[in-house]
C-alpha cells in the first residue's frame, strides 16, 4: 500500500493538478511536466517539500528552480531592505564570513543597504 506522500508524488508525476496558476513565460510547468532526467534530479527534495510544506509550495520549488531562467530569477528576486523594513535605495556589497563546503571559511560578498 503506497503512503500519502508516495500518492501526491505519483499523481503530480501522472499530470494532477496542483491548485496553481501556470507560470509567466512557462504554461503548465509542474514537476510532471519536466523530463524524466530532471525529474529524477529533483524528486527526492521534492518529495521532502510535499511532506513538509505541502504540494503547492513543492509546485512553487520546482518552477523557480527548473522552470525559470537566471534572468527570471534575478528580476524576482527582493532588494534588501533597511532597519525599518523598507527597500533600500542605496546598497553596497559588504564581505561576510561563511563556511565552505570542505569546511573552510570563505569571503561571500552580501549586498547591504547603504542608507
Amino acid at each position: 500500500m503506497p503512503t500519502p506522500i508516495e500518492l501526491v508524488l505519483l499523481f503530480a508525476m501522472a499530470g494532477g493538478a496542483t491548485g496553481l496558476p501556470p507560470a509567466a513565460g512557462t504554461p503548465g510547468c509542474t514537476f510532471a511536466t519536466l523530463s524524466p532526467d530532471d525529474q529524477k534530479r529533483y524528486q527526492s527534495r521534492y518529495r521532502r517539500r510535499v511532506e513538509s510544506e505541502g504540494q503547492a509550495a513543492a509546485e512553487q520549488w520546482i518552477h523557480r528552480q527548473a522552470c525559470m531562467t537566471a534572468e527570471q530569477r534575478r528580476a524576482a528576486r527582493k532588494p534588501p531592505a533597511g532597519k525599518d523594513g523598507r527597500p533600500c535605495t542605496k546598497t553596497r556589497l559588504e564581505m561576510r564570513v561563511t563556511p565552505g563546503y570542505d569546511g573552510a571559511m570563505q569571503m561571500t560578498p552580501v549586498p547591504v543597504c547603504a542608507d
